[in-house]
Protein backbone atom coordinates (compact mmCIF):
# COMPACT_ATOMS: atom_id res chain seq x y z
CA UNK A 1 0.00 0.00 0.00
CA UNK A 2 1.17 3.46 -1.20
CA UNK A 3 0.24 5.73 1.94
CA UNK A 4 -1.35 9.50 1.41
CA UNK A 5 -0.44 12.32 3.34
CA UNK A 6 -3.64 13.77 2.70
CA UNK A 7 -6.15 10.79 3.21
CA UNK A 8 -4.02 9.52 6.03
CA UNK A 9 -3.85 13.04 7.78
CA UNK A 10 -7.63 13.26 7.67
CA UNK A 11 -8.13 9.70 8.81
CA UNK A 12 -6.20 11.14 12.16
CA UNK A 13 -7.96 13.92 12.13
CA UNK A 14 -11.38 12.15 11.90
CA UNK A 15 -10.42 9.68 14.79
CA UNK A 16 -9.19 12.37 16.90
CA UNK A 17 -12.24 14.24 16.77
CA UNK A 18 -14.74 10.86 16.95
CA UNK A 19 -12.81 8.87 19.44
CA UNK A 20 -10.54 11.09 21.82
CA UNK A 21 -12.03 14.05 21.93
CA UNK A 22 -15.73 12.46 23.44
CA UNK A 23 -13.43 11.23 26.22
CA UNK A 24 -11.67 14.82 27.50
CA UNK A 25 -13.50 17.47 28.62
CA UNK A 26 -12.65 21.44 29.14
CA UNK A 27 -9.29 22.67 27.67
CA UNK A 28 -7.62 19.06 26.64
CA UNK A 29 -10.74 18.83 24.51
CA UNK A 30 -10.39 22.18 22.76
CA UNK A 31 -6.97 21.63 22.60
CA UNK A 32 -7.60 18.18 20.50
CA UNK A 33 -9.88 19.29 18.47
CA UNK A 34 -7.69 22.17 17.76
CA UNK A 35 -5.41 19.74 16.77
CA UNK A 36 -7.76 17.76 14.45
CA UNK A 37 -8.55 21.14 12.93
CA UNK A 38 -5.06 21.50 12.12
CA UNK A 39 -4.19 18.49 10.83
CA UNK A 40 -6.92 19.05 8.32
CA UNK A 41 -5.21 22.06 6.99
CA UNK A 42 -2.05 20.37 6.71
CA UNK A 43 -3.46 17.65 4.78
CA UNK A 44 -5.39 20.51 2.61
CA UNK A 45 -1.96 23.13 2.37
CA UNK A 46 0.15 19.59 1.71
CA UNK A 47 -1.98 18.62 -1.25
CA UNK A 48 -1.91 21.49 -3.17
CA UNK A 49 1.23 23.55 -1.75
CA UNK A 50 3.83 22.94 -4.77
CA UNK A 51 0.87 23.86 -7.59
CA UNK A 52 0.12 26.73 -5.77
CA UNK A 53 3.36 28.02 -4.86
CA UNK A 54 4.68 27.11 -8.96
CA UNK A 55 1.75 29.12 -10.07
CA UNK A 56 1.81 32.11 -7.89
CA UNK A 57 5.82 31.92 -8.85
CA UNK A 58 4.59 32.38 -12.90
CA UNK A 59 2.41 34.81 -12.15
CA UNK A 60 4.80 37.61 -9.96
CA UNK A 61 7.83 36.47 -12.59
CA UNK A 62 5.16 37.64 -15.36
CA UNK A 63 4.32 41.12 -13.41
CA UNK A 64 8.03 41.69 -12.76
CA UNK A 65 8.68 41.28 -16.64
CA UNK A 66 6.13 43.68 -17.76
CA UNK A 67 7.85 45.99 -15.11
CA UNK A 68 11.24 45.19 -16.84
CA UNK A 69 12.81 42.88 -14.32
CA UNK A 70 13.67 39.78 -15.49
CA UNK A 71 14.10 37.12 -13.02
CA UNK A 72 14.41 33.72 -14.65
CA UNK A 73 13.29 30.84 -14.15
CA UNK A 74 15.30 27.89 -13.32
CA UNK A 75 16.75 25.82 -16.10
CA UNK A 76 15.03 22.67 -14.19
CA UNK A 77 12.59 23.70 -11.47
CA UNK A 78 13.36 22.32 -8.31
CA UNK A 79 9.53 21.15 -6.76
CA UNK A 80 10.38 20.86 -3.15
CA UNK A 81 8.07 23.20 -0.99
CA UNK A 82 11.20 24.68 0.66
CA UNK A 83 13.14 25.56 -2.81
CA UNK A 84 9.56 27.17 -4.11
CA UNK A 85 8.60 29.17 -1.16
CA UNK A 86 12.71 30.67 -1.07
CA UNK A 87 11.91 31.57 -4.55
CA UNK A 88 8.57 33.18 -3.96
CA UNK A 89 10.02 34.89 -1.33
CA UNK A 90 12.87 36.12 -3.72
CA UNK A 91 9.96 37.09 -6.36
CA UNK A 92 8.15 39.54 -4.23
CA UNK A 93 11.23 41.06 -2.86
CA UNK A 94 11.67 42.35 -6.36
CA UNK A 95 7.93 43.09 -6.55
CA UNK A 96 8.04 45.41 -4.08
CA UNK A 97 10.68 47.13 -5.32
CA UNK A 98 8.74 47.22 -8.76
CA UNK A 99 5.73 48.57 -6.67
CA UNK A 100 7.99 51.31 -5.34
CA UNK A 101 9.28 52.37 -8.54
CA UNK A 102 5.60 52.59 -10.09
CA UNK A 103 4.20 54.85 -7.03
CA UNK A 104 6.72 57.27 -8.06
CA UNK A 105 5.78 57.21 -11.26
CA UNK A 106 2.25 58.59 -12.85
CA UNK A 107 1.45 57.14 -16.46
CA UNK A 108 -1.10 54.96 -17.89
CA UNK A 109 0.96 51.91 -17.50
CA UNK A 110 2.71 52.29 -14.42
CA UNK A 111 -0.54 52.39 -12.93
CA UNK A 112 -2.10 49.10 -14.80
CA UNK A 113 0.56 47.35 -13.69
CA UNK A 114 0.43 48.32 -10.26
CA UNK A 115 -3.39 47.48 -10.44
CA UNK A 116 -2.26 44.31 -11.99
CA UNK A 117 0.10 43.54 -9.12
CA UNK A 118 -3.43 44.29 -6.94
CA UNK A 119 -5.46 41.97 -8.39
CA UNK A 120 -2.28 38.77 -8.04
CA UNK A 121 -1.66 39.75 -4.77
CA UNK A 122 -5.47 39.29 -3.84
CA UNK A 123 -5.29 36.01 -6.36
CA UNK A 124 -2.79 34.92 -3.98
CA UNK A 125 -4.51 35.35 -0.80
CA UNK A 126 -7.17 33.50 -1.62
CA UNK A 127 -5.23 30.98 -3.02
CA UNK A 128 -3.93 30.36 0.25
CA UNK A 129 -7.20 30.24 1.77
CA UNK A 130 -7.65 27.21 3.93
CA UNK A 131 -11.14 25.49 2.79
CA UNK A 132 -11.85 24.00 6.38
CA UNK A 133 -11.21 27.02 8.25
CA UNK A 134 -14.08 28.85 10.04
CA UNK A 135 -11.84 32.13 10.88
Amino acid sequence: MKPSIPVAAADLAARLRAEIVPELTGFRANNVAMGSAMIDMIAEEFDRAAARLFDENEAVRGLLERGGVAIAAPARPDLRISALEAENDRLRAALIDLQTALETRDDTDARALDADIWRELARSVERRRIASANF
